[in-house]
């Protein structure tokens, strides 16, 4: 688990077009049924393949589910990535990134599905179980503010950088794990406008003299 972010960005999932029409026909089933009903037959029908050719890719079905998942974790990543470096100042990349990541997950039709329906099977990853998710993932926040001391354009203390990283971190699992809040989340503006109020004040303060 402590390398999971690294790994799903490392893994070498199958990439020619049949494997891509297995996961996506994987994604949907799952999205529409959960995986306690999940089968390979049934992605077979799906997607309008043989079992044989799916087993090809995957020979068992837990490696379908483990690179399907695998894929998800990776869009994310890449994504908020190239969001977060899109933005020219560290306020800016906050609000973006913050605000990109709960639109993201609280919209994944997978994640909210398992969430409503098979909570069991997702729950203890993200919460009695989720250290290593958390270590992984405070890394790689923390490596964007290493970045930003780097270049001069925040002043906090290294041994406080893990810790603003997993505030960031606990703060949108913990409106994913809850999704009922008055918090003004699902909507793109008002997520903007949430973060700037309550969370640029921190990043601001921590500018250089």
């Amino acid at each position: 688990m402590r390398d999971l972010l690294k790994h799903a960005l490392e893994a070498d999932l199958p990439g020619d077009e049949t494997a891509e029409r297995i996961m996506g026909a994987a994604l949907n089933q799952a999205e529409d049924f959960g995986l306690r009903r999940f089968t390979v037959d049934d992605v077979a029908r799906r997607v309008g393949l043989s079992r044989v050719t799916i087993y090809r890719y995957f020979p068992k079905k837990e490696q379908l589910l483990n690179a399907l998942v695998l894929r998800e974790m990776k869009r994310f990543l890449t994504k908020v990535d190239a969001v977060v470096e899109a933005q020219a100042t560290p306020e800016e990349k906050l609000i973006e990134g913050l605000s990109f990541s709960l639109g993201y997950l609280r919209g994944h039709r997978l994640l909210t599905r398992l969430l409503r329906t098979e909570p069991e099977l997702i729950l203890p990853q993200l919460t009695v179980r989720a250290g290593g998710l958390f270590t992984a993932a405070r890394a790689r926040i923390a490596a964007h503010f290493h970045a930003e001391i780097a270049a001069g354009r925040l002043s906090l203390p290294a041994e406080d950088v893990d810790g603003m990283a997993e505030l960031l971190i606990r703060i949108v699992v913990s409106l994913v794990l809850t999704p009922e809040t008055v918090l003004p989340v699902d909507d793109d503006v008002e997520r903007r406008r949430l973060a700037e109020l309550y969370l640029t004040p921190i990043v601001r303060s921590l500018r250089p003299a």
